[in-house]
């Protein structure tokens, strides 16, 4: 079962601008918005029921974490999915998550983390996850990094690799929605031996393979979906780079978006 009251999940801040972009960057990453949707402000003050102008801080919020976009004349957008969008998530990750392997570590933090890693392993015994499951198992996994983040000695980068974080869930849902394969669920087990034998070089290798794995399998979900655009599509767009090749979700209904704070 998933522990609620672990101290290491994240808390409902009493900002209610903070509330709001919360829920909003989370229905982006669950794609009940769409890449390149139109946000309307007042769709979404009825929706959350809240002010224009919190809603409007909450995007302005959303757009320098890189979510949405303020257009000229058309409003709020939801960012597209763009190979470079994907190169800044991976490269970011690669270069600031080995730091969480220098991390000092308290007993109680190595003893969370253990805890933590044999929740995963109870959910991945017997065979894969998925579903819900997986959700489970990346939930514990977010607990997991969410503690080594608080032990970095540098805020700034702390900020900076939770929005790549969320990011990078953004583009998984979003790949693994119009796809029958799935991101095989990290395993921490070897991290925290490592960090408990004080080997933090083998620690940052399995940090660095996280990072590998999950830009292996975006890089290949994004090479697919290119490839399988029709051909009169891509001579229209002749004139746009590689790095700004955007993906289309597929045409399908979207969940409900409603929601109250």
């Amino acid at each position: 079962m998933l522990d609620h009251q672990s101290p290491f999940l994240v808390q409902r801040s009493g900002d209610l601008v903070a509330l709001a972009e919360e829920r909003i960057r989370d229905a982006i990453k669950l794609g009940e918005f769409s890449p390149g949707e139109r946000l309307s402000e007042q769709v979404l003050c009825d929706t959350y029921r809240i002010g224009r102008g919190v809603v409007r801080s909450a995007l302005s919020r959303l757009a320098h974490k890189g979510f949405v976009s303020a257009q000229p004349r058309s409003g709020w957008r939801v960012c597209s999915i763009t190979a470079s969008g994907l190169r800044e998530i991976t490269l970011g990750r690669a270069r600031l998550e080995p730091l969480l392997a220098d991390v000092d570590l308290s007993g109680d933090d190595i003893a969370r983390l253990e805890t933590l890693c044999d929740m995963q392993a109870a959910l991945l015994f017997g065979g894969a996850a998925d579903g819900s499951q997986l959700s489970l198992i990346r939930e514990y996994e977010r607990q997991i990094r969410a503690l080594l983040a608080a032990r970095l000695v540098a805020p700034m980068i702390a900020d900076w690799l939770d929005i790549l974080w969320h990011r990078a869930g953004h583009y998984l849902n979003f790949f693994e929605a119009s796809s029958v394969q799935r991101l095989e669920a990290a395993d921490w087990t070897d991290f925290v031996a490592a960090k408990k034998a004080g080997r933090n070089g083998d620690a940052a290798r399995q940090l660095q393979h996280f990072c590998d794995d999950f830009a292996d399998f975006t890089q290949a979900c994004l090479l697919k979906s290119e490839l399988a655009a029709p051909m009169g599509r891509k001579a229209k767009r002749s004139s746009i780079s590689n790095d700004e090749v955007r993906v289309s979700r597929p045409f399908g209904d979207r969940p409900s978006l409603k929601k109250d704070f």
